[in-house]
């Protein structure tokens, strides 16, 4: 295994806290197997070990994902049974194990939740983590699992919905002691008064800002746009044109840029792993252009991965999210958490 270190992850004398001005943040395995890692790959100790080690190395956030159940286009192969642990859940026992990194869902899945019960577990959660807590909120990947756990409603408009769902969680987190009352084609409250309020006055609201409709709800209710890297410019530029009309300015949003990951100490062989692992087998199976997703992504050797993030940092993006890690087993996950601190951060000081 490349770069195999003999002292224990995240106690290396050289550790690298971030660049100064620039943050970065990196994804945890809830909901990861059976799509881009094996079934089997992390147990519930594993999950918040990969936060505690994203701590020790000087990550700004975690961000935890968010499935429900294999369908058709999740890639899970006949007869495997991939274990998807609740995002919430997971943050709030993690948040008891550290004590500085932030706590971020990426993404909980909008469409599913009840925006009354979603707001209580965001405060709490924000609460009991001492402000560390970041609601990252989106559709979801896969209509067909809409269709699966909401089959009553699955002819919904997804977009509507968390329109509605995201102006209710706004109301309902929102400082001061107004009941709220909401009516609208799929959610309808009255009088409802939530408190504690989080400790975060306005909690983040983060949100993947790929289509018109994502970027008209970050505009008027959002504090971060996500986007992957090397259109996360584009995005800023097209979310400050947006939020004009909202009577904001460019200045009260977080930019975060996204990519995949993969180090090795030569291209070839990062770009050979990439297409061997689970990860890159399911985008293939998708019917993605391997060799364009890893010229899309941060798959090459430690300076060619350095001279990507700094080409965007250039552009004024100084905020960035390890989104997805290549590696079928968590300790090629937590090497990987590693190399990327200790090997790629330093050149970009």
């Amino acid at each position: 295994m490349y770069f195999r270190r003999d002292e224990p992850y995240g106690t290396s004398p050289n550790r690298t806290q971030c660049v100064s001005g620039i943050r970065f943040d990196v994804e945890i395995p809830t909901c990861r197997e059976g799509v881009f890692v094996p079934c089997g790959f992390a147990e519930p100790d594993d999950v918040v070990e990969c936060v505690k080690l994203a701590e020790r190395l000087g990550y700004e956030a975690v961000w935890a994902t968010d499935f429900l159940t294999p369908t058709s286009e999740s890639g899970v192969r006949a007869g495997e049974r991939p274990s998807w642990y609740e995002p919430m859940i997971t943050l709030a026992y993690a948040a008891a194990e550290t004590s500085r990194i932030g706590l971020g869902t990426g993404i909980i899945i909008l469409p599913y939740r009840d925006p009354v019960i979603l707001a209580k577990q965001a405060a709490t959660l924000d609460r009991l983590s001492g402000g560390r807590f970041l609601l990252g909120l989106g559709l979801g990947a896969w209509r067909t699992e809409f269709r699966a756990v909401a089959a009553w409603r699955a002819r919904a408009h997804r977009g509507n919905m968390a329109t509605e769902f995201t102006e209710v969680l706004r109301r309902l987190l929102a400082s001061g002691p107004d009941p709220v009352s909401f009516e609208g084609e799929y959610v309808a409250i009255r009088g409802v008064a939530l408190d504690p309020k989080p400790v975060q006055d306005p909690l983040p609201f983060c949100m993947v800002g790929r289509n018109e409709g994502a970027l008209d709800r970050i505009a008027r209710f959002g504090n971060a746009l996500m986007a992957p890297y090397d259109i996360a410019a584009e995005r800023k530029h097209a979310l400050a044109e947006r939020a004009g009309t909202y009577g904001r300015t460019i200045e009260e949003f977080d930019v975060l840029a996204e990519a995949e990951l993969f180090l090795a100490k030569t291209h070839e062989a990062a770009a050979a792993a990439y297409r061997e692992s689970r990860f890159g087998q399911y985008r293939a199976q998708r019917g993605l252009d391997l060799d364009r997703q890893i010229a899309a992504n941060w798959v090459g050797t430690p300076e060619s991965v350095a001279a990507k993030i700094a080409a965007v940092m250039a552009q004024g993006i100084d905020h960035f999210n390890v989104l997805h890690i290549v590696g079928d087993t968590l300790d090629a996950r937590f090497e990987q958490m590693q190399m990327f601190m200790e090997d790629v951060v330093p050149q970009l000081g």
